[in-house]
């Protein structure tokens, strides 16, 4: 073929210039689009009412999330709304965001007493998605409310769906299972739980399981962000702690969130659908978490200036903790993945906010450095009343002491009915021992002490009059004075 027959192809500059002007163009229309969605946010926000509890409602669209559950819910409470928001979002974004080659997946507890509204967290999220799956029913693949039974049962769930949040209910009696060890099936999906929690980033990849039928194998999944929402009572969570799940880092991989309120009174004006935009948004953030998961893309989370300095502030402070614990290694795992935990929180709250192009605010940090504190000191102060799991001889100590400080302040009609003049022994400070002994009748801590409930409540008496907390009023001054013809103890410092 000669020369003539394959002229030489030239393109005018002038087509350059439009297509890059066409480009342009189309990327200020999709910014616009981008600015007109926030907007329509922050109106849905402004014309939400604000939520108040222990903990403030989360900055940006993963507070309108909560918001939207505190108001759908039969009894609002702040505490059950942000849980849902959290996990919600983690569930969509665990996967396809990274910050620090972490993924963004999350384990989330709500403890509360019963008979306060936890139930919400399952109806808003339910309202939520099918809400969403209208416009965008894939995004049904992100939520999982299976009550997985045992380890291999869940790596296979993750072998087929690389990220979604599983929403389950009363993981209280889970967590009483995996503490006493005896089946194997919860060994296995406490040790699941373990691993797959360090599996979301790009790096991570979780193992697939081998059965003698090869028909049933599951092969390695790459980049599994599986998040945990759960709820239960105060005494099927704390008093189920094992020492080994304090000391592996079990526990240390939970955000644990506590309301210690009481029932909330009805709402009569409950939300029956969430707000459209809220909807959009999150339908956009699920479709940009499926393309990206399409193209085995990990898109990374940036973290503006001063976001980051207060980053490396609350690392220093975990680690100065981690070292103040010495040996204890309860208080140890407390904070030894607080830094990761707040990391990913920010990272989350970014990605809600923006999810083409994130950036963690300072703002998003100081929510979430607020929200992880407040767990630590959930889980402190448990310990330091001897409430989780066997307890210590300090710990009861302690909450026999606040028990007595309970008494003192009582109001007269709560006055226990078998005191005939337990308003002036109060006024003296003086604690009658039946108290004491009811209200420490069920305590894991003195409940499973080894020599039994009496002993361990003898041990932490005469630890606190050794210590000069506590003094035994003498039996004939009770009898002369109050009527009272069993053992009591004066208070020697009730503050």
């Amino acid at each position: 073929m000669s020369e003539s027959q394959y002229p030489t192809i030239s393109i005018d500059p002038q087509f350059w210039r439009k297509a890059a002007e066409v480009q342009s163009r189309a990327a200020e229309a999709h910014e616009a689009q981008l600015q007109q969605q926030f907007a329509s946010l922050n109106t849905v926000q402004q014309q939400q009412q604000p939520i108040e509890g222990a903990l403030p409602a989360p900055p940006g669209f993963v507070g309108t999330l909560a918001k939207f559950v505190y108001q759908q819910a039969p009894r609002p409470v702040p505490e059950v709304a942000i849980v849902a928001a959290l996990g919600a979002i983690a569930g969509i974004a665990g996967r396809g965001w990274s910050i620090s080659d972490t993924g963004l997946n999350l384990y989330v507890i709500l403890v509360a007493r019963s008979a306060i509204g936890k139930e919400a967290m399952h109806s808003g999220i339910t309202m939520l998605l099918r809400a969403a799956m209208v416009d965008h029913a894939e995004v049904g693949k992100f939520f999982d409310f299976t009550d997985y039974a045992s380890g291999p049962a869940l790596i296979k769930a993750c072998a087929d769906n690389p990220c979604f949040v599983n929403v389950t209910s009363e993981i209280g009696h889970k967590f009483i299972a995996m503490a006493k060890d005896r089946e194997p099936a919860m060994r296995t999906y406490r040790r699941t739980l373990t691993d797959l929690y360090a599996k979301s980033g790009p790096n991570g990849i979780a193992g697939g399981i081998t059965y003698s039928n090869q028909d049933c194998n599951t092969g390695s999944t790459n980049g599994v962000a599986f998040s945990l929402i759960g709820e239960t009572t105060p005494i099927n969570f704390f008093e189920s702690i094992t020492p080994a799940m304090m000391g592996d880092g079990f526990m240390s991989r939970f955000c644990v969130i506590e309301y210690l309120g009481e029932r909330p009174p009805e709402n009569r004006a409950r939300l029956q659908s969430p707000p459209l935009q809220l909807v959009k948004h999150f339908n956009i953030i699920a479709r940009q978490a499926m393309l990206l998961e399409s193209r085995e893309q990990f898109f990374p989370v940036e973290v503006a200036n001063d976001a980051q300095a207060l980053l490396d502030h609350f690392s220093v402070e975990c680690d100065d903790a981690i070292r103040a614990a010495g040996d204890d290694e309860g208080h140890r795992q407390l904070w030894n993945r607080a830094h990761l935990k707040v990391l990913r929180v920010s990272a989350l709250l970014a990605v809600g906010d923006n999810p083409f192009g994130p950036t963690v605010t300072l703002e998003q940090v100081q929510w979430a450095v607020l929200l992880i504190r407040h767990g630590i000191a959930a889980f402190e102060n448990r310990i330091r009343t001897g409430e989780v799991g066997e307890g210590t001889d300090g710990g009861r100590e302690q909450k026999v002491l606040d028990l007595c400080r309970e008494f003192l302040f009582l109001p007269a009609e709560k006055m226990p009915a078998w005191l005939k003049d337990g308003e002036r022994m109060r006024q003296s400070f003086i604690v009658p021992r039946k108290y004491l002994q009811q209200r420490t009748q069920r305590l894991s801590a003195f409940e499973k002490f080894n020599l039994g409930h009496t002993s361990a409540l003898n041990m932490a008496i005469k630890t606190a009059i050794t210590n000069g907390n506590l003094m035994e009023v003498k039996k004939d001054a009770l009898v002369e004075q109050f009527g009272f013809h069993g053992q009591a103890y004066r208070m020697l410092c009730a503050t």
